[in-house]
């Protein structure tokens, strides 16, 4: 009992390592984010801008909240601010902390693996770098799927809905913008679940037949998620929209996983007879550091790394 409180204990502390690592870069992103100009040249040769707060009209952050109107918001639509004086703070910031979890996503994916290392083999350890890049890329493609996509359907679906309603096109900006970050972000997170899928199929931690003899169940799920979550308010076909991108995914992940595992497996080895009590102790040795541990261990006393 002991040495199971100690191996939680020493895993609670490499997460907290570990998300101070994430949270610590998402913070410099940020920062560096709610400050860095849109144009930088502009920017030198006006530095008095930054003894206001005039620069902020010139951000990265600021320009890109610009584009969502430009690009989504149609012509006729008006934006207001119905929620308080500090409603273009807030907005601004929640669109800061979206570009953050874009730009800190490699981070993310890196410290997320390498918090399960230890318990890996050598040749499962080779996945880690594959496993960052399709998880970063597959975020990124899905942030700007949801952004050139389905932040767009989502007003042409909605459009129709205020004419029938003799509604005029005057729309709560913060209300406007929380939907579009919350499609865009969201979006790219669920984009990233075929990576996962794969990997614990690869890692051999679920069954591709688990999957597969439960196809209905999960694409029911994913359905809900994309309804819920993904696509608020924006009715069935939009719904379809990512539904369909995701749930193909999820199912190529799964066609990958269960080829990766494909041949590798060994059938059980059958029980050898109870060999006669012997005075002498086995050596147990780490096969990655190679020191022989004091008493039997899931990780290694030394180097920490799974015993497996």
């Amino acid at each position: 009992m002991a040495e199971l409180l100690g191996s939680i204990y020493v895993h609670l502390n490499e997460l907290r390592a570990r998300l101070k690592v994430v949270f610590l870069s998402f913070l410099i992103i940020l920062i560096v984010l709610v400050f860095f100009p849109s144009n930088p040249a502009y920017s030198i040769a006006n530095l008095g801008q930054y003894t206001t707060l005039a620069f902020l009209e010139h951000t990265v952050i600021a320009a890109f909240l610009q584009n969502i109107v430009s690009y989504i918001l149609p012509s006729n639509w008006t934006l207001i601010g119905a929620n308080g004086i500090g409603e273009g703070m807030e907005i601004y910031f929640v669109a800061a902390l979206l570009f953050a979890v874009v730009i800190d996503m490699p981070v993310i994916a890196y410290e997320t693996y390498k918090f399960v290392d230890p318990a890996l083999k050598t040749e499962e350890r080779k996945l880690i770098y594959p496993f960052v890049i399709a998880a970063s890329g597959l975020f990124i493609v899905g942030v700007l799927f949801g952004y050139f996509v389905l932040a767009k359907l989502l007003v042409i679906a909605l459009s129709p809905f205020y004419v029938s309603a003799g509604i005029s096109f005057q729309v709560d900006a913060a209300a406007f913008y929380y939907v579009t970050l919350l499609i865009i972000g969201a979006t790219g997170i669920s984009f990233t679940a075929p990576v996962f899928v794969y990997s614990l199929i690869r890692l051999r931690v679920l069954s591709a037949d688990l999957f597969s003899k439960n196809r209905v169940i999960v694409w029911f799920i994913l359905w809900v998620v994309t309804g819920l979550i993904l696509t608020p308010d924006g009715g069935p076909l939009l719904d379809l929209v990512i539904f369909i991108p995701i749930v193909t995914m999820v199912e190529i992940a799964v066609w990958l996983g269960r080829r990766s595992v494909r041949g590798k497996g060994q059938p059980p080895a059958a029980p050898s007879p109870p060999s006669p009590p012997s005075l002498a102790v086995r050596e147990v040795k780490c096969p990655s550091c190679g020191k022989v541990q004091s008493k039997p261990t899931l990780f290694c006393q030394f180097c920490g790394r799974g015993m497996a």
